[in-house]
């Protein structure tokens, strides 16, 4: 059982302090090396998806805008069978963040989330590939985006909580 969804902004905000300490921690107390972190989320990251099915859950489609490039818009719009204006009109408003992915998904939840399900996972913006992105090497260079996605992805949260005990990380408080 993982957990619910709709808990995960409460209980991430509830340790949020013991969270950045952990970082910190990983980042500069142990003695674990980068690679030897990666190899322990990896494990760790096999073992939580065992336990939980994204088609249960859905949360990231429903409180992520994901970002887009040019390249999703025309693949996404063709699978459509519309033009990219189109579909920019009718589903993305202008991202300011990110000049490779000059679009934002308009709305939350995503338009395409049928039935918790994906309706264009084939052709699914490139942004969410990958995600929630536990499986890509130098963990411990993107715990900041690890900790934003705490509150949006019950496997993140999953990996996070059993990554503190592998590592030996003690949460002292204040």
């Amino acid at each position: 059982m993982f957990p619910d969804p709709g808990s995960l902004p409460q209980k991430a905000k509830a340790r949020e302090d013991e969270n950045y300490t952990f970082r910190h921690f990983l980042k500069h107390q142990t003695k674990l090396a980068s690679e030897q972190v990666d190899k322990q989320v990896f494990e760790l990251e096999a073992k939580v998806w065992k336990r939980i099915d994204c088609t249960k859950c859905a949360n990231c489609c429903r409180v992520i805008s994901p970002v887009l490039s040019e390249e999703d818009v025309t693949r996404l719009a063709s699978h459509l069978g519309i033009t990219s204006a189109e579909f920019v009109a009718k589903y993305l408003a202008p991202s300011k963040d990110e000049p490779d992915f000059p679009w934002i998904m308009r709305e939350k939840p995503c338009p395409f989330l049928k039935d918790n399900r994906c309706s264009v996972y084939e052709h699914r913006p490139q942004a969410f590939r990958g995600y929630p992105y536990l499986n890509k090497d130098k963990f411990v260079f993107r715990t900041l985006g690890m900790i934003e996605r705490l509150s949006e992805c019950p496997a993140v949260f999953e990996v996070w909580e059993e990554l503190k005990s592998a590592t030996g990380f003690r949460y002292r408080g204040r």
